[in-house]
């Protein structure tokens, strides 16, 4: 599903201070330019969590911490999160553990630093990935009234239409 060709950007990462008590937000770009999104945590930096909620009265205090994609690791060190992102590449969990975040827009190109001929134009996402993701959005229709229906399946309807009609030159 996912190559290991890959750029990983680690926000935050020149002010880490103490690499086994920190916490970064990681975005994985592919040459498909698709992007994905986890937040890296420490088991030390969760205690820290902890202790705090319970001094501040949070999250029952300190009886819970909710997040999503998030990955636990000993050290927030950029080896480490390589590693951690090369074995969900090649175990096949990396969908499990990140969350598609989009497509690479303007500001990234310019502002991330990718290598020349780091993307592959003819390269597509994934198809089981973006079957599901389908599937998981007709679920979420069947499930909400028709007006909101309506309105996705129309901006559905303009967006593909209009691509149809930019792919044939009727424009």
């Amino acid at each position: 599903m996912f190559e290991k060709k890959r750029h990983v950007r680690i926000a935050a990462e020149s002010w880490v201070e103490d690499p086994e008590d920190a916490h970064v937000d990681v975005v994985v770009t592919f040459p498909d330019a698709t992007t994905w999104i986890a937040d890296f945590y420490t088991y030390k930096c969760l205690e820290s969590i902890r202790e705090d909620h319970k001094v501040k009265g949070h999250g029952l205090n300190g009886a819970y911490w909710a997040a999503s994609k998030v990955v636990l690791v000993d050290r927030v060190t950029r080896e480490r999160i390589e590693q951690i992102v090369d074995e969900l590449i090649e175990k096949g969990t990396f969908s499990y553990a990140f969350e598609y975040l989009g497509a690479v827009n303007e500001h990234a190109l310019q502002t991330y630093g990718y290598p020349a001929d780091f993307f592959d134009e003819n390269a597509k996402m994934d198809p089981s990935y973006v079957k599901w993701f389908a599937a998981n959005l007709v679920q979420m229709l069947e499930q909400t009234d028709h007006e909101t229906r309506t309105a996705v399946l129309k901006e559905f309807l303009d967006i593909f239409g209009e691509k149809e009609r930019n792919r044939r030159g009727d424009l």
